[in-house]
């Protein structure tokens, strides 16, 4: 099965479900930004599941097509099934994937897309290719794009104790000034998550900036010290 035919299975699949008062419910949610068939995330996750049972091998052999033409789908959700993809393919990730993922973050663009392909698709990609890291995070934060410097600022967020604690400091330096709210939420969420494997530099690091930072970057990296 080509990538067209299994990605017509799978809006086949989801299309069967749709819930028209549920969409409205959650496109308000989402600012407008996107129409939705109206499945919630219960309804989506047994969808799915389903649709891996049915085409688990098709799916891991057209993976990059088939999730590059979902991601081109008006309703949200299939971007969502995309993600679900991606998911559980994440440990096959190679660097070549990496102008894929790019160009996911940068199409369709809103945290609820963003958040996963930073941390789940480019976190994991350069967490196995160190070589590349300093300078494709440097690009994204950099660039004119609010959502590759979000990327840059998050793409550690699951790293723990392997993070690298003085690039995210030089990172978030870089933002300083921002009036963007994604970014200094950002900032403040990749503070806080590392604060609790480094208690210790994380304050360290606001009693050293707290004055520059935003408000809203403080509130949220001071949450668990």
């Amino acid at each position: 099965m080509n990538a067209k035919e299994l990605t017509s299975k799978i809006i086949t699949t989801l299309s069967a479900a749709t819930n028209k008062d549920k969409a409205i419910g959650m496109k308000a949610y989402m600012k407008d930004q996107y129409d939705y068939l109206g499945l919630t995330a219960p309804v989506r996750k047994e969808l799915f599941k389903f649709l891996w049972s049915a085409y688990k091998d098709d799916i891991e052999a057209q993976w990059r097509e088939t999730v590059i033409i979902l991601w081109d789908k008006n309703y949200r959700e299939y971007q969502y099934i995309a993600m679900d993809i991606i998911r559980k393919i994440e440990k096959k990730l190679v660097v070549d994937d990496l102008p894929i993922i790019e160009k996911l973050i940068v199409e369709k663009s809103w945290w609820d897309t963003v958040d996963f392909l930073a941390s789940h698709g480019v976190g994991t990609i350069l967490k196995r290719n160190k070589n590349l890291l300093s300078d494709t995070v440097e690009r994204y934060i950099n660039s004119d794009n609010m959502w590759l410097q979000r990327t840059a600022l998050i793409f550690q967020l699951f790293y723990k104790e392997k993070t690298d604690a003085h690039l995210l400091a030089a990172l978030i330096d870089k933002t300083i000034g921002s009036k963007e709210f994604f970014i200094n939420k950002a900032s403040g969420w990749a503070l806080r998550q590392y604060s609790r494997v480094n208690p210790q530099f994380v304050a360290g690091y606001l009693d050293l900036q707290s004055q520059n930072l935003a408000p809203l970057t403080v509130r949220e990296a001071s949450k668990y010290l």
